[in-house]
């Protein structure tokens, strides 16, 4: 028999030993991310368009809730982990000379869970940052324009802008900026028309769960959120209270991950793509307003033609970019700033380079989108 000591060293290393498991799956995932990222085509075929629409049909179940499951989640799992970590504290301070036999099975569980919820990630959505590019599976051109094709992209946008402002015939209220002429109902049938319509996404199909306004939107405004979208319900999720000129747009984008485009830049492109040729002008008008950010391309390329083509932007467009500036500025701080920072590390660690910075380079898919129509509209070119 060993004595007491050894018999407590052995026990100790058995313990040590239980860590292998969970710590063997998160190295795991963390090789499978690294391995997907290495072969997009095969991603692209086998996971985003093979497996993916068919792990969120499983969600269809989300369709049957007005309210949001995923923010129901994030109510319960913080409450659920205060209570096991308060029952954890209570165990080290009643066992407080034998603590390691503890934490040892706590750490076990915590690796666990985190674990297994990477691996539930990248099984439902995760993988999908590792696809093929949006830029090339519609085969753009991957340059910067001339200086005269900018500014005729940039003036065909903000034409757009003030063309569908003025269809559309807003209700104006000072401090709201135009009030959308739809119900929460009609948008989501308008812009899932417009994504079943468009033959770009060659019939991308999500989750079959309506978009879904978040309860605690004031708290989302102070995070600088306008939506989220949540994989493991398969639900996108917006802010009720922001503007309602960005409310398609940003609704749009969240449909976008819904449909398996997780990076930011690809999912605010075809937020553009789909609203600007919804049916409804105000939708239109919101996605011709969030592709503006193609006038920041004009000023890099092309600073002494931005004034101008800057100047042209209707009055009643102006007023409501003005509104929306005042919107967030009214919830900047340190909240909003944390927020950015965390999203800013979980867009790195899933592969993309730039970060939050991915947002804005939906403005090189945008002039890509618009040098293939042009090329499009020229034909082949004569030998």
């Amino acid at each position: 028999m060993l004595p007491k000591s050894g018999r407590n060293s052995v026990g100790g290393r058995a313990r040590w030993k239980g860590l292998l498991p969970p710590l063997c799956l998160l190295a795991a995932v963390f090789v499978l991310q690294v391995c997907a990222g290495f072969n997009p085509g095969l991603v692209e075929r086998y996971y985003s368009r093979g497996l993916f629409p068919f792990v969120t049909r499983a969600f269809a179940f989300a369709g049957f809730t007005s309210f949001s499951l995923a923010e129901l989640l994030l109510v319960v799992l913080p409450a659920a982990l205060a209570l096991w970590l308060a029952r954890l504290a209570r165990r080290l301070y009643v066992r407080r000379k034998q603590a390691g036999a503890v934490l040892l099975p706590a750490l076990s569980t915590l690796l666990w869970a985190a674990g297994l919820g990477l691996a539930l990630f990248m099984l439902v959505f995760g993988l999908n940052y590792q696809r093929q590019p949006l830029a090339e599976t519609l085969q753009f051109e991957r340059r910067d324009p001339t200086p005269t094709e900018i500014e005729t992209i940039s003036r065909a946008v903000v034409d757009g802008v003030n063309r569908s402002y003025d269809e559309s015939s807003p209700r104006v209220e000072g401090a709201r900026g135009s009030r959308m002429p739809l119900s929460s109902a009609e948008l989501y049938a308008v812009l899932e028309a417009a994504y079943r319509a468009e033959p770009l996404l060659g019939g991308a199909s999500g989750a079959n769960v309506p978009p879904k306004p978040v309860y605690f939107s004031g708290l989302m405004s102070r995070l600088g959120m306008s939506g989220v979208y949540s994989p493991f319900t398969g639900e996108p999720n917006y802010n009720a209270l922001q503007t309602d000129c960005d409310l398609p747009f940003n609704i749009a984008h969240e449909m976008a991950h819904q449909r398996g485009f997780a990076r930011e830049d690809e999912a605010n492109f075809i937020a553009f793509l789909v609203c600007t040729k919804a049916s409804n002008p105000y939708v239109r008008y919101s996605g011709y307003l969030g592709a503006l950010r193609v006038l920041g391309v004009l000023f890099r390329i092309a600073p002494e033609r931005y004034r101008e083509v800057a100047a042209s932007l209707g009055e009643g467009p102006r007023a409501d970019l003005k509104v929306r500036a005042q919107f967030w500025a009214r919830y900047s701080g340190r909240l909003s700033n944390f927020s950015q920072g965390v999203n800013h590390v979980y867009l790195k660690v899933n592969g993309v380079r730039s970060g939050v910075r991915n947002y804005n380079e939906a403005a090189s898919l945008i002039v890509g989108y618009y040098l293939k129509q042009k090329a499009a509209a020229a034909g082949p070119a004569a030998d």
